[in-house]
Order: structure tokens, then sequence, then C-alpha cells
């Protein structure tokens, strides 16, 4: 008769952000003597099923980008000659990325009607990956401003005016989110000088 088990399911780090990979470990421990051999087939909702061999009765698998919220994970031990199958279960907790948001202008300074393009890079701040999408909202605080939403492609957004006065101007990129990252914002300053 086999020998009955109990599978332990532990998840390193928890909770981790998007774009982060996750360690699974699963420990078979034996109600008699012995130790387990075969494999664990980890099954996560939302996510890949993964398998893994044990080795000294214990086996550990990395899982990549998985999306936000709450990932059950079940660890299934399938048994072998000796011992039984069994099952452990835990959850993996995925967060939004931070980001940071760097803004330009170009030329700067520029001349009286003169096109400025105002450009704005969302990065994801590490351990966090991936490539954020979503809007950015320009707030350009001269006479010929204002406010500009703009569609964020491969994590750029650009915005081009060649309506602003003379002087110096802030420039604020506000980037808004999405499911997978965290707002953020950048500044920047724009000199406008009269035209000849």
């Amino acid at each position: 008769m086999a020998t009955p088990t109990i599978t332990l399911v532990t998840v390193s780090p928890n909770p981790i952000t998007v774009g982060q990979s996750v360690t699974l470990t699963a420990t078979v421990i034996p109600l008699g003597p012995g130790t387990p051999t075969g494999d664990v087939t980890f099954v996560i909702t939302g996510g890949p099923t993964v398998t893994g061999t044990l080795s000294g009765g214990t086996t550990s698998v990395t899982v990549p980008g998985l999306g936000v919220g709450a990932h059950a994970v079940l660890g299934n031990y399938n048994g072998d000659t000796n011992f039984s199958p069994s099952t452990g279960a835990n959850v993996i907790l995925v967060v939004q990325a931070a980001t940071t948001t760097a803004v330009s202008s170009a030329p700067d300074p520029s001349t009286q009607g003169e096109p400025v393009t105002f450009t704005a890079t969302v990065t994801p701040v590490a351990p966090g990956a991936g490539v954020p999408t979503g809007t950015v909202t320009f707030i350009i605080g001269a006479v010929g401003g204002g406010a500009f939403v703009q569609p964020l492609t491969a994590g750029t957004a650009t915005l081009t005016l060649d309506t602003l006065g003379t002087g110096t101007a802030p420039v604020v990129a506000i980037y808004n989110g999405d499911t997978s990252f965290l707002p953020s914002s950048g500044t920047d300053t724009q000199t406008v000088n009269p035209a000849a």
C-alpha cells in the first residue's frame, strides 16, 4: 500500500509586480519512511501549467508574465510506486508596476511660431517590466498652451505645437496609468524666443 503524502506549495516573492517572475516550490512530505519521487504539476489560474521533477522531495519552477490580480496555485503531486498523490495550494498576488515619466522638448529654445515637439517616455520601475499603454496628458503653461491628451505608443507619447507665446513655459507630462502600470509624471521647461 502506498504511503500517504502532504504537499506544501510556497510562493516567492509574493506579492510581485507586473513583469516580475515568481518561483513556486512544492515540498512533498511523506507520512512514513522514504523520500517521494516523481513530478509535481503546478496549475495556475490565469496562467500556465508547469511541471517540476522532485529532487530530495522538493521541486521549484519559475513562472513569468502573470497579469494583475490574485492567481490561485495548485501543486499536484502525481505520486510514485511508493507514495500516494496529494495536492497543495497557495495564491500569487500580482500588483501594478510603478513607472517613471520623462518629458523633453525640441527644439529648445524655439522661436515663436516654430513647431515644438514634446515627448514623454514612460518606463516601468524594476522589478516591474513590460510596455505601459494608455494616455499621457501634456500640460503646457504658456499662452497658446493648455492641456492635451495624447496616446502612448511603445511607451512614448508626443505632442507638437506651433502656438506658444514668448517666454519660459513649464511643461508637465502626466502618465494616466493602465491596468498593469501605475501613473507617474515628469516636468520640463520650454523657452520660446521672439521671432525676428
